[in-house]
């Protein structure tokens, strides 16, 4: 996952409350809103259908009433009710245009073509009843009893009154039926409305839970993870690394804490130093620790190092390093590992020492400086080392070097993350003991190149030889390298930090042997180097580069 930043997930997840907050504000405003609208709209329709059905019911009695009151005037023999009787007829018949008038307003306002066809059928049934009645009530105007006879025989209005009131009949069951149909629909709109708003409040709701469960991942899971961290250190256990791939921020105070863990475990390696110094003999222990003390590393264009020496032992380790300064410009890494442990092996590595520095200012060739180095070992039977000496051209990246049986040096490259081995600098000759000496050729010089973006890394066994106690699983050069490709840039300080804690660690905390290592990389984009033969100036190692007492 993604590393981003606390606040960031804060901000994710107060972004995703005020969503919830405002998903179920508008819900709730439209669910009032569209209730209480609904309501009007159906009321207002429901007024609708009622005054169409009502104005039916009304045509369809004044129609009837007018069909009765025709049928008395044109069938009366009185002449004394005839007169009442017309104004009777007159009166409804407009009653009658005018309930015509309102009815189809009224229908046109349903917006049913259906019902307005049904309705124009019916008042035209209506019309043609009037057209035969019209006639009818002209014949009795004329006092002509035979013609009226044959007129009401002819053409009797009941027939055309019957069609036009069966018409209104079907009319009012269609409108029933359409009346029915708009209230279900209404119904069923309503249901989908509150399904959604049922779904809504869902999907809110089940939001609440998953940002709970965010702010428990993102956030308390990483406290909870560095606190219970933090409490095993404080409890004494410092061989389990303090680390946490969460936000930043809290990365950030793990990484602090890691920091920490570190210095106390050095703080108690050295306490245990120095306690075993004491029955090494003091004087003895700082004067050989002063010399076996690696020169200042050195500051080059283009270049940087780091360097650090952990005895297994005391104060005083068999292992020893130094980088050297030619007269010619170029630099001489040499890295010893005599057999042994405590002061008789210091001495010893005092001796070697001394012999390689002179050996390579007076001819700087790595397998001349071994051969002259193995005389150490003249009245040495019963001890031996193992020595590398590579010379490095800082303008041109070529190395020079000879391995006498030392754990081979390698050329790292790190891509994508991926800490890979370019070279491997193996033995160029045996071990300096007595068995070798005055042995023309026993070591010969090997040449390897440090590209742009390189680093030689040259180390002592103690380092891929560290098992925990009582077992023979070593953690070998692909431990190491799988420990460095965790670093998120890999760098000369970087690479011997984590080597000697990965090394530490997978020893259970102390180490058996004397661990030692150099790095020196090149930087990706070339810089010119200092020109040859001139002294650059001296800085201050990259890293613990001497033994600390």
């Amino acid at each position: 996952m993604l590393r981003t930043t606390l606040q960031r997930r804060v901000s994710v997840m107060a972004g995703v409350f005020l969503l919830i907050s405002l998903a179920l504000t508008v819900v709730l405003a439209q669910s009032l809103w569209h209730t209480e609208g609904d309501g009007e709209e159906r009321r207002a329709a429901q007024a609708q259908w009622e005054a169409a059905g009502e104005g039916l019911r009304s045509l369809r009695g004044d129609f009837v009433e007018l069909h009765a009151v025709h049928q008395q005037y044109v069938l009366s023999a009185d002449p004394t009710q005839t007169p009442r009787l017309a104004r009777e007829r007159e009166q409804l018949d407009e009653q009658l245009s005018g309930r015509e008038d309102v009815l189809r307003e009224q229908f046109a306002v349903l917006e049913s073509s259906a019902l307005t066809r049904a309705l124009g059928e019916a008042l035209r049934d209506v019309q043609e009843w009037r057209t035969v009645a019209d006639s009818q009530v002209g014949v009795k105007a004329t006092g002509d009893e035979d013609g009226l006879r044959r007129a009401l025989a002819n053409a009797p209005a009941s027939r055309e009154f019957r069609t036009a009131y069966l018409d209104m009949e079907s009319l009012a069951r269609e409108l029933q039926q359409e009346r029915t149909a708009d209230a279900v629909q209404a119904e069923e709109d309503l249901g989908r409305f509150q399904l959604v708003q049922v779904a809504v409040l869902a999907v809110a709701l089940l939001m609440v839970p998953t940002v709970l469960h965010l702010v428990r991942r993102w956030v308390l899971r990483p406290l909870d993870l560095l606190s219970q961290q933090m409490l095993r250190v404080g409890g004494g256990d410092l061989q389990t690394p303090v680390g946490l791939a969460g936000p930043p921020e809290l990365a950030a105070v793990a990484h602090s804490a890691e920091t920490m863990r570190r210095r106390i475990l050095d703080e108690l390696a050295d306490a245990v130093s120095a306690r075993e110094a004491l029955a090494q003999g003091q004087p003895l222990v700082a004067e050989v620790r002063d010399q076996l003390a690696a020169h200042e590393l050195p500051t080059v264009a283009g270049w940087s190092s780091a360097a650090a020496l952990r005895p297994a032992e005391g104060l005083l380790a068999g292992d020893w390093y130094d980088v050297l300064h030619l007269e010619d410009g170029r630099y001489a890494v040499v890295v010893a590992d005599v057999s042994g442990h405590g002061a008789r092996a210091g001495i010893v590595a005092i001796q070697l020492k001394r012999l390689l520095e002179a050996a390579l200012h007076l001819a700087p060739e790595p397998d001349l400086a071994l051969a002259m180095a193995a005389r150490v070992f003249t009245d040495e039977a019963e001890r031996f080392a193992s020595c590398v000496v590579a010379v490095v051209d800082p303008d041109s990246g070529l190395v020079r070097y000879a391995n006498a049986g030392h754990p081979a040096p390698l050329v790292l490259r790190s891509d994508g993350g991926v800490v890979r081995v370019v070279a491997e600098l193996g033995a160029t000759g045996p071990l300096l003991s007595w068995l070798h000496l005055d042995v023309p050729g026993a070591w010969t010089t090997g040449t390897a190149s440090l590209a742009p973006g390189s680093m030689l890394v040259v180390y002592t066994d103690g380092l891929t030889e560290a098992r925990p106690s009582g077992t023979t699983d070593e953690l070998g050069v692909e431990g190491v390298l799988a420990a460095l490709s965790r670093l998120p840039e890999l760098t000369p300080q970087a690479l011997v930090d984590e080597a000697l804690e990965v090394a530490r660690r997978h020893s259970g905390g102390r180490a058996r042997d004397d661990v030692t290592l150099v790095a020196l990389a090149r930087s990706a984009s070339t810089v010119p180097a200092a020109p040859p033969g001139a002294r650059p100036a001296a800085a201050p190692a990259a890293g613990p580069g001497r033994p600390t007492g």
